[in-house]
């Protein structure tokens, strides 16, 4: 009997150190190996999340200005988009505002028309206001081509839709510009007649506001290696008599 049970734990004992031995060659082993390459990829870790952690900090500061922006566009020209002459949206880091050109100017022309006044001066005060301050903001047109008008000496000649944008775009900042809107914030943009801005509900024949942070240039200091003295040539003795 003693023999018997002798046996049996010398088999479980034998059982449970091949198991263990399994187990440690298969798993423990790897996975110690495995923990010593992530501990010593731990510094490049934590210098990676400090990294990204500064660049969403970052990225928040730059895009803070945003939402105070459309509040404030949107509240202010609520009239023309409820009537559907405007619209204000997002894309990127940019905030757009889209205007039907029949509520600035008259047709074929870049005269503003008699019902333009009143959104000419909400169009000042908003871009005036403090939730734009310090960005950059583009004047843009679009629209179709004029063809010729009348006969002989009274005939106006046609104009194509890029030049008649180019000149849409300058009367407006022009007005803007005289009206107390920074003249280094505005840029003046024209668009081809096919253009067509994706997600616009008014588009083909429309203004475009589009404001955005001014692109930043980091300034890198280059070091330049100090010129040279030139080496002195020492001069020959001269030869004895």
């Amino acid at each position: 009997m003693m023999k018997i049970v002798t046996c049996i734990v010398i088999t479980l004992l034998v059982v449970t150190l091949g198991v263990a031995a399994v187990f440690y060659i298969s798993t423990f082993k790897p996975l110690a190996a495995d923990y010593a390459r992530m501990k010593a990829g731990m510094p490049e870790l934590d210098k990676a999340k400090g990294e990204l952690t500064k660049y969403k900090e970052k990225e928040a500061r730059e895009t803070a200005w945003i939402n105070p922006a459309i509040d404030a566009l949107s509240t202010g020209m609520s009239d023309e988009i409820k009537a559907g002459k405007a619209e204000v949206l997002t894309a990127g880091n940019n905030v757009i505002v889209s205007i039907s050109e029949q509520a600035l100017y008259l047709s074929g022309s870049y005269t503003f028309s008699k019902e333009s006044p009143q959104l000419l001066l909400k169009l000042v005060s908003l871009l005036r206001g403090k939730e734009v301050k310090g960005k950059e903001i583009l004047i843009g047109n679009t629209t179709l081509a004029v063809p010729a008008q009348g006969k002989g000496r009274k005939k106006i000649p046609a104009k194509d839709a890029r030049t008649l944008a180019a000149d849409r775009s300058a009367a407006l900042i022009k007005y803007l510009e005289k009206n107390g809107v920074e003249p280094e914030s505005l840029i003046s943009v024209a668009y081809s007649s096919k253009h067509q801005g994706t997600g616009f509900k008014i588009k083909d024949r429309n203004t475009v506001i589009i404001i955005e942070q001014p692109p930043v240039v980091p300034m890198i200091a280059m070091k330049q290696e100090a010129p040279r003295a030139p080496q002195s040539q020492a001069k020959p003795a001269p030869a004895a008599p």
